[in-house]
């Protein structure tokens, strides 16, 4: 059989349903381009594909390597996150502390307290 339609059927195999099919389309075009493009190409056709197919590497590493692109945006998205998260978390402390450590803040906190806990004038008769 041909090398490329065996490495083909092996990589298929491997990779997710979702994107199967443009990617096996993506890489045939790019190991066919390959195999035309070598030297032997004219007198050994199997040849040449069979050194395009070893240069592209092993079906496993290239579907996993596929297949790890789908994942990303999730990961990026969590990291993401996990970032904005921090940021507020870290602005509401800084936030909470200045405002602690504002003197007319502190005073006017201690006035509001005491006017709330200072005995009410008796009512006049």
């Amino acid at each position: 059989m041909n090398p490329i339609h065996d490495y083909l059927l092996e990589l298929s195999g491997l990779l997710r349903r979702s994107r199967r099919r443009r990617i096996v389309a993506e890489v045939q075009a790019h190991l066919l381009e390959a195999a035309a493009a070598d030297p032997l190409h004219a007198s050994d056709p199997e040849l040449a594909a069979r050194h395009a197919v070893e240069r592209f590497g092993p079906p496993a590493r290239v579907a996993g390597q596929f297949n790890a692109l789908r994942r990303r945006p999730l990961a990026m998205i969590q990291r993401v996150s996990a970032v904005t998260l921090a940021c507020a978390g870290m602005g509401s402390i800084g936030a909470a502390t200045v405002w602690a450590l504002e003197p007319s803040a502190a005073q006017a906190h201690r006035a509001q307290a005491t006017h709330r806990h200072a005995p009410r004038p008796a009512a006049l008769p």
